[in-house]
């Protein structure tokens, strides 16, 4: 007979990276009665926002003196042990746990099942699936609606009422199926893909020869395994690979821009034979930017030739026309000087009133210049010198990836405790890495969705 741990868990928020449980129920079910139940406040060690308290009504004080999630962890294992870990919308409950049992140095995996999306198939075409909505429909009665101990019970009072639609053979294959429904490669161990986590990182796929054959990156590692077998039975190359599959492992990053840089790195390094996108980017072009014989500062386009360091690269050379010519109008620099025109005396732009006259040094070096290294910053980062202080691998630490004179660095994981130390400090604990074309777009898009995360300082010296 199997035994379901159906459980509830309230929240600080919805993102299982930055929020912590503030409430956990687990009733203990053998499909007809609950046979052992598990209830309790727990203090989130963060602050639980407002908007959160008005739907929970779980206040910071209520939590303050509550267990710490590491101090009921055993009472977690212990009841849910050897049971199909149920949940209504599981993904978010699931996801929590992995979460603080992660934070802990430990790995959580529980066979799963969605009452979602089983009320989905055996109660169809019903307009809501909420559990309130669904409550309503089947008048179970729920005392305490968004506390754990209510939706927790009234998930059982659900679970009850599916069990009771089919013959029991029938209900049994319908929940073997959603359980058992990812199609692992054939070769890959099952207890591999099943303690797979559910957080950020990358992972490797590796052949019987212990090779790596594909490298990848995700906020939600076993999510995304999951969605290549099944994507995979829709190709003869994603069934190919998943054959060769006989190991998976993986690096916890905790941020999302670290994996985004070491996937990016062990592409490179590794030439997995599955990730042949990512290998065949080649770049070709790239503005450079050199003073001239007067101490102007000339942006121009070039071929990448490894003797000279570009300050963006590009694939084709209409894609460096392109950077370059949006450089010129909006910094107002000179078109001769950015060899775009070529010729001697004044470029037509000075001629006409709108370059200030660098060409025929008109315009002094120092003045041209601040204009042309606003162009070059805009190609790059925006900042010569920051840090970014993204998230680490648990609640403790910070991912702290470094940018000194316009260049990446590296990175290297920070105690909170360290955020505040001086420049050279952190600096030193950088771990050396090469910055690539790829590197630089990877970076530049991260920080326009993060601005936050950026930490200016000075230069050193």
């Amino acid at each position: 007979m199997k035994h379901y741990a159906i459980i509830d868990l309230e929240t600080s928020g919805g993102n299982p990276r930055a929020d912590r449980i503030t409430e956990i129920c687990i009733h203990l079910f053998d499909g007809e009665k609950i046979i052992d139940s598990f209830h309790s406040l727990i203090n989130p060690e963060v602050s639980i926002p407002y908007n959160i308290t008005r739907i929970t009504n779980i206040t910071n004080m209520m939590v303050k003196d509550a267990p710490k999630f590491f101090e009921v962890a055993k009472r977690v294992v212990e009841i849910t042990k050897d049971a199909v870990f149920v949940a209504h919308n599981v993904r978010f409950d699931y996801g929590f746990m992995q979460k603080e049992f992660r934070n802990l140095g430990f790995s959580f995996s529980r066979p799963q099942l969605c009452t979602v999306r089983l009320s989905q198939e055996l109660m169809p075409n019903l307009a809501s699936y909420s559990l309130g909505n669904l409550c309503t429909h089947l008048k179970i009665y729920n005392e305490q609606a968004h506390r754990a101990y209510g939706d927790a019970l009234a998930t059982v009072s659900l679970f009850k009422h599916l069990l009771s639609l089919q013959e029991a053979t029938q209900i049994e294959q319908i929940i073997s199926d959603q359980i058992s429904e990812v199609r692992t490669p054939p070769n890959l161990p099952k207890e591999i893909y099943e303690n797979l986590p559910d957080e950020t990182g990358v992972y490797y796929m590796h052949n019987q020869a212990g090779e790596v054959i594909y490298v990848g990156k995700s906020n939600e590692i076993k999510t995304r395994i999951r969605s290549h077998c099944q994507d995979a039975h829709n190709k003869v190359r994603g069934l190919k690979m998943m054959e060769e599959i006989y190991d998976i492992t993986y690096e916890l990053t905790g941020s999302e821009l670290v994996a985004l840089l070491l996937e990016n790195e062990e592409i490179k390094n590794l030439l997995p034979k599955y990730n042949r996108a990512q290998r065949r980017i080649k770049f070709h072009y790239g503005i450079f930017a050199e003073p001239n014989k007067h101490g102007y500062l000339c942006l121009t386009i070039g071929r990448l030739d490894g003797k000279r360091q570009p300050q963006a690269s590009y694939t084709v050379r209409s894609s460096a026309e392109g950077a370059l010519q949006r450089r010129v109008e909006q910094y107002n620099l000179c078109e001769n000087l950015s060899g775009m025109t070529t010729g001697p005396g004044a470029c037509f732009q000075y001629q006409i009133r709108i370059c200030k006259g660098a060409c025929v040094q008109a315009e002094s070096p120092k003045s041209y210049n601040l204009r042309a290294e606003a162009a070059i910053a805009s190609m790059n980062y925006g900042k010569a010198n920051f840090f970014i202080l993204a998230e680490g691998r648990n609640y403790e630490e910070k991912a702290l990836v470094a940018v000194q004179n316009g260049t990446y660095c590296g990175y290297a994981y920070i105690s909170v405790q360290e955020m505040n130390q001086s420049t050279d400090y952190l600096m030193d604990l950088i771990a050396p890495k090469a910055e690539t074309p790829d590197v630089l777009n990877i970076i530049r898009t991260y920080i326009k969705k993060h601005p936050k995360e950026v930490r200016a300082y000075e230069r050193r010296k």
